[in-house]
Formats: structure tokens, C-alpha cells, sequence
């Protein structure tokens, strides 16, 4: 690290050449455009977390958690091999729509769940089944990868445009080193 950090700091050594100087001025705007990327991840990131409680929040009133009983023994694990531990099938339930009116449908349930056993459900203003909504540790990792994309875009462009320019510069001092040994073996040609 310490060589590297070396080869790019301005510095008066009569040997160092301008493609050198030019390189070290390459990592400096590498390293802006680096540092350029974070404001459009945190302002990425924010819309990303405001969106997401916004839907969050959608809902409120119009949607509700409300109880349901399984009218039939939801499909087993014991029956059903492929289903793993803990999973969650759809089964038939009922639960009280608008005005006490019974409403029926299918839901998930824990696998294995018999008849009579309650399950939660979320229901619109008219108790028709709606998704849940969604969790803050969805809107939490949603606003972090948005920020990480954005700051990973950021650094491979950065590393990109470098590496491309450094290439650039190496072509050129190839370029020159083979010019100058050729001068080289004309002069000991001659002498």
C-alpha cells in the first residue's frame, strides 16, 4: 500500500514522467468520481425508504388483520414428504366479513393444521383477502441495496475509466521505451 501511495503523490522527482504525473492525477479523479456516487446513493436510498413506508403505512384502515378458522385440515408434512418443517400450505378458512357476514377462502396455514385452528388474515373494507403489508425489514433492505447498487455502480465505473486510462498510458510508454531502444541500438550501431 505504502508503494502505491508513493508512486501517486506529487512529488519533484526529476525521473518521474509526465504519464506518471498524469496516472496520479488519473487516481485523484477515480477517487472523486468514488466519493461523487454517495450523494445519489443517499438520495437513491432515501426515496427507496420513504417508498417503502409509504406502502407500509397504505392501507391503514382499509386493510385489517382479522381472525380465521380453518374449516378443513390443512395438507401435512407426514402426508405430503416434500413439504419441509414449518411450512405454510393454502387451506380453506372462514372468518366474519363486513356486518358479521361469514366469508370463506383459501389462506395460508401452517402445514399440518387441523380443522378449527385460527389463523390471522388480512381483509379490505368489504373482508375480501388483500397481502399483508409490508415489513420494515423489507423497506430496511430495500433502501440499503438500492444505496450499495448505486455505490457499486459508482466504484466500477471509477475503477473502469482508470484501469481504461491507465492502459492508455501504459500503450504510450511501451510506446516510447521501444523508441528509445531503438535510438539506443542505432547510436551503438554506429560507435
Amino acid at each position: 500500500m505504502a508503494l502505491h501511495v508513493r508512486l501517486y503523490r506529487p512529488d519533484r522527482n526529476p525521473v518521474r514522467r509526465r504519464s506518471d504525473r498524469l496516472e496520479a492525477l488519473g487516481v485523484v479523479v477515480a477517487l472523486a468520481l468514488l466519493l461523487l456516487s454517495v450523494w445519489p446513493a443517499v438520495v437513491l436510498g432515501r426515496m427507496a425508504y420513504e417508498n417503502g413506508t409509504r406502502a407500509e403505512r397504505s392501507g391503514v384502515g382499509a386493510r385489517r388483520a382479522v381472525p380465521a378458522t380453518l374449516v378443513r385440515d390443512a395438507p401435512g408434512a407426514v402426508a405430503d414428504e416434500h413439504l419441509e418443517l414449518g411450512a405454510r400450505v393454502e387451506a380453506e378458512a372462514r372468518w366474519a366479513g363486513p356486518a358479521g357476514k361469514p366469508m370463506t377462502g383459501r389462506v395460508t396455514a401452517p402445514a399440518g393444521a387441523e380443522a378449527g385452528t385460527r389463523v390471522s388474515v388480512w381483509v379490505d373494507a368489504r373482508g375480501r383477502l388483500v397481502p399483508p403489508p409490508r415489513r420494515h425489514g423489507e423497506t430496511v433492505f430495500d433502501t440499503v441495496t438500492a444505496a450499495l447498487l448505486v455505490l457499486a455502480g459508482g466504484a466500477a465505473v471509477s475503477f473502469s475509466g482508470f484501469r481504461g486510462f491507465r492502459r492508455l498510458l501504459d500503450r504510450r510508454r511501451y510506446a516510447a521505451w521501444d523508441a528509445a531502444w531503438a535510438e539506443a541500438a542505432r547510436r551503438w550501431r554506429r560507435a
